[in-house]
Formats: C-alpha cells, sequence, structure tokens
C-alpha cells in the first residue's frame, strides 16, 4: 500500500521508467515535477565514443547510484540482460511506455535530426552526428526498424512482462500505449515537457 502522507507522491518515491517514445522526456518532467533526482541509465551504460561499459562494472555503478540517490528516484532506462530484476526489485513504480510503432517512430526521426544539429551531449559525453544516425547500420534508426520487423521484439516484451510477473508484484504498474494516454497523463499529474 502507498503511503498517502504529505511528501509522498501519488506515483511512489522509486519510479522505473521503461519502454520508448518519451521515457527520457516523462523521466525529467516527473523529476522536476516531484524533485526527484533521475538516473538516466544510458548516460550510465555509455562510455565516451559509443564505448560499451562492462557488465558487471555497470550492474555496480547503477547499485552505487541508487542508494547514494536516497529515499525517492527516478530511474530512466531497462537493460534487463545486464540489470535483470535488481531496479525493478528496489521501485515501487513501474511507467511503462509501449507506444505503437509510427509514434516510436517518428519520436526517434525527430529526435535523431535535432541530435545531429545540435550536437550536445547524450548518454554521457557522447553526441549523434548525421553519419551516426543516417547513414549508419549501428543508428538507433536502424536499430529499432529491425527491431521492430524481427521476432525479437515480441520476446522483448513477453520478457518485460515476465520479469514484471515474477519480480514486480510489489510495484504500481503504469502502462501507457498510445500518444493520446501519454499525454491524458501528463495532463493528470500537471507535468511539463522540458525544453531540450
Amino acid at each position: 500500500m502507498i503511503d498517502m502522507d504529505s511528501s509522498h507522491s501519488l506515483l511512489g518515491r522509486r519510479i522505473l521508467l521503461w519502454g520508448g517514445g518519451g521515457k527520457t522526456t516523462l523521466s525529467r518532467a516527473l523529476g522536476e515535477n516531484l524533485g526527484y533526482p533521475v538516473i538516466e541509465l544510458d548516460a550510465l551504460y555509455w562510455l565516451p565514443n559509443w564505448k560499451e561499459r562492462d557488465p558487471v562494472e555497470f550492474k555496480a555503478l547503477v547499485t552505487r547510484t541508487l542508494d547514494e540517490s536516497g529515499a525517492s528516484w527516478i530511474a530512466d532506462g531497462q537493460y534487463l540482460s545486464h540489470l535483470g530484476q535488481s531496479v525493478l526489485e528496489r521501485a515501487d513504480t513501474v511507467i511503462w511506455l509501449e507506444l505503437p510503432w509510427r509514434s516510436v517512430f517518428w519520436r526517434i526521426f525527430k529526435r535523431s535530426i535535432a541530435r545531429s544539429r545540435d550536437r550536445n551531449f547524450i548518454c554521457g559525453e557522447n553526441i549523434e552526428t548525421w553519419r551516426h544516425n543516417f547513414l549508419s547500420r549501428e543508428s538507433i534508426i536502424w536499430w529499432y526498424i529491425t527491431l521492430r520487423l524481427s521476432r525479437a521484439w515480441s520476446r522483448r516484451l513477453a520478457r518485460r512482462q515476465q520479469y514484471l510477473d515474477d519480480y514486480g508484484q510489489h510495484v504500481t504498474q503504469i502502462h501507457i500505449r498510445s500518444a493520446s494516454e501519454l499525454d491524458k497523463f501528463y495532463a493528470e499529474h500537471n507535468l511539463k515537457r522540458p525544453v531540450n
């Protein structure tokens, strides 16, 4: 049962965001509204020049970061293959964004254009370039297209649901399946989309 004292968000104190189609923007909006630290797992995972952090080191870093964040935090990311249930077991709320293919694709596409143009640091100390985003098989656009066209997509969703069934019985689950549901969530919780 969620404690309803005035210092406690109705969404809980430890919020885990999964999925895609606005996860990072939502985590920042929640962090701003609730005053919770936002832990961007991508920033912990990726080393400079898009080098992947060692999985054991990554898990230890995430654990330490959660410990140092205190009683309230928002974790933005999944990394089930590296972290397993370790973050889920600490959370009291999971917000799962599972927007339709076209919504997620257009968000990724527009974000890739903006990031290539602006060249701001993302995922720690990395930048996205036109070449990386539009001329490389390592681009997130290519990754998303091939993932959605493969059987891996349904396996990925089933695996995530299995983790919730096995290790998330204690959490409040909020499943957002459309852009209109996401807009409604923003409105219901008085959230503002941050300006990048």
